[in-house]
Formats: C-alpha cells, structure tokens, sequence
C-alpha cells in the first residue's frame, strides 16, 4: 500500500486499527470466556436491584477501558511518529557526515 493509498483510506474512514475478529483458542478468547462465565455467576446471585448496580459497574469499566485503549493507542502513535521522524534525522552531536 502507497502512502497516497494510505492517507486516502485514512481519510475515508477505512483504517480501524481496533477492528479485528477474535482467534477461537486464543489468549484473548479464554480470557473473554472467562469474564463472561464470571459475570454470569455473580448475575444469579444478585437481586434485580444489585444486578441493576452491576450492569452500572461494568459499563462503566467498559466505558473506562475504552478510553484508556484510545489513549494507548495515540500514545503509541505519537511515539511511532517520533520514532519515524528521528530515523530520518540526520541530527548527532558527535559524528556528521563524509559527504557533508
């Protein structure tokens, strides 16, 4: 992909980095697995006030997981960025080029 191709599915809306279909097996998956069993078992001890409360919780903590993902992913960006642009530096205290 060219870097025109890029900046045009960039601008179309057509990148999603976070879209992806979980891998049955995986790491990811059991951990899923085990927070929806988990989340059913506290479910059949709560009455439908405290299941109401806990609904509250968890999308809340959905909500804060969420926003802690995306600022991991501009803090990762922004290095990436970083990290491109010293690569093309030719910025050193110490040695400059034979050719300059």
């Amino acid at each position: 992909m060219t870097m025109h191709n890029v900046l045009e599915e960039l601008f179309y809306g057509n990148l999603n980095p976070g879209y992806k279909q979980m891998v049955h097996g995986s790491e990811f998956a059991k951990a899923t697995k085990a927070v929806s069993d988990s989340e059913e078992r506290v479910c059949k001890l709560l009455d439908d006030k405290d299941k109401e409360l806990f609904a509250k919780m968890t999308a809340a903590q959905g909500k804060l997981n969420g926003l802690t993902a995306c600022e991991y992913f501009i803090e990762g960006f922004r290095l990436g960025a970083r990290i491109g642009l010293a690569v093309m530096s030719d910025d050193t205290e110490n040695l400059k080029s034979i050719t300059d």
